[in-house]
């Protein structure tokens, strides 16, 4: 597997994230409702949703767009 983004504009970019966050706070909302066993396994999935989304949103800034 390449490690190459694929041409995606930066809204499709930025889509992926909220989704991403959106599948966090999911999983986070059916946390409460199962056991203290499956509910750790939520949270690690949960963080791994939501370090991710910070990866992508990261990685689409411009860096021109950035201020020093």
């Amino acid at each position: 597997m390449t490690d190459s983004a694929p041409d995606l504009s930066p809204d499709d970019w930025r889509r992926i994230s909220d989704a991403l966050r959106y599948l966090g706070r999911d999983l986070h909302h059916r946390s409460f409702a199962v056991t203290a066993e499956r509910r750790k396994l939520l949270w690690e999935e949960m963080d791994r949703c939501l370090a991710l989304a910070d990866r992508l949103s990261e990685r689409r800034v411009d860096p021109v767009d950035q201020v020093f």
